[in-house]
């Protein structure tokens, strides 16, 4: 669902989508952190010790407000550009999110999701506001591993 540009998202989801363009000479350097973890370990999240392959089960964990949150997941594509995800129960959102560098080297980091919970709906603001502040990072980490690159 994540891995292509949506028009328009699912009824009761969202969507939320960051993109950043890296020159020709650094796809290939920002490509090999986008398709494994590596970008989401800089970010800040426990993740799996196996690479991003279909049908991969994992958790991630990150640590916000001096609380450990975790999140089952289960990969459902991965390739040479990047790789995508699908919640599982016990994440507080239901969805899917991706990580993807195309051959003209824009990165783009896109979920489509929503509250999985009562609980988490309460939260929704919230969600919205680490969600996008997530995607965020993940750009300002590609931008860097860019630079690096150089």
């Amino acid at each position: 669902m994540t891995r292509h540009p949506i028009a328009s998202a699912p009824e009761g989801m969202r969507v939320s989508e960051h993109s950043t363009v890296v020159a020709p000479a650094e796809r290939d350097a920002v490509a090999a952190v986008v398709r494994s973890w590596e970008f989401k370990r800089r970010a800040g999240f426990e993740v799996p010790a196996d690479a991003p392959t279909p049908g991969l089960e994992g958790m991630l964990a990150k640590r916000l407000f001096g609380i450990r949150f975790v999140e089952p997941v289960r990969v459902v594509w991965a390739d040479e550009s990047g790789f995508g995800y699908e919640t599982r129960p016990g994440h507080p959102i239901y969805g899917e999110e991706s990580f993807r560098i195309d051959e003209g080297g824009v990165f783009t980091a896109r979920s489509v999701s929503r509250p999985s919970t009562w609980f988490w709906r309460l939260l929704a603001p919230a969600l919205r506001l680490v969600q996008r502040a997530t995607h965020a990072r993940y750009v300002r980490i590609v931008q860097a591993a860019a630079a690096s690159s150089r």
